[in-house]
């Protein structure tokens, strides 16, 4: 049988005991538990009672006496970065408020239209879901417009749009027309 290999000693695992107490976090609780008591108990044994492996806990171990409680917080997951700059953000932010390309010409934008703009402009390629992201963060929302019905008949829309354009007579709400009754309940 193996000799197992001495990872941690009596001061590191103290050291965690002694940080225990003033965390919040409970994974790194759970971990800085799992280092305190490594300094006691074989590694194998707290693998098996904390439902991770050996190599695991040595990571912790390894990563709180380089960092301290701080290398045992959960890093970034490495996600790409984004491709467009502020100075593209405000470009883009730019031909959206003025409904403009770059070369001033009127643009009804769409996901697919600013792409290849961004593409012809910055040299930037970019597909078409990041670019979604990009467009959200920059608080602009797509205009979708109302579906029309393929037998809609448009001279009775607009007779109608027409109707209510006219100026409405006053007509009070039922609990006003409650204020305007005499005391002895008739009109």
């Amino acid at each position: 049988m193996a000799r197992p290999k001495q990872i941690i000693d009596s001061r590191l695992a103290a050291k965690a005991a002694k940080r225990l107490k003033k965390l919040e976090n409970h994974r790194i609780y759970l971990r800085l538990l799992v280092i305190s008591k490594a300094g006691d108990r074989p590694i194998t044994e707290l693998a098996q009672f904390s439902g991770v492996s050996r190599s695991t806990i040595a990571r912790w171990i390894r990563r709180f006496s380089e960092h301290g409680v701080e290398g045992l917080r959960d890093r970034p997951k490495g996600h790409n970065p984004s491709k467009l700059n502020d100075e593209h953000r405000r470009q883009i932010a730019h031909w959206f408020t003025h409904c403009t390309n770059a070369q001033g010409e009127p643009v009804n934008w769409t996901l697919e239209k600013l792409r290849l703009a961004i593409q012809k402009e910055f040299g930037i390629s970019i597909s078409l879901m990041p670019l979604w992201r990009q467009v959200r963060r920059m608080d602009f929302r797509q205009k979708v417009p109302r579906p029309i019905h393929a037998k809609a008949d448009r001279k009775a829309q607009e007779a109608f749009k027409k109707l209510l354009k006219q100026p409405r007579l006053f007509c009070p709400s039922r609990t006003a027309r409650s204020s305007f009754l005499t005391k002895d309940g008739s009109d």
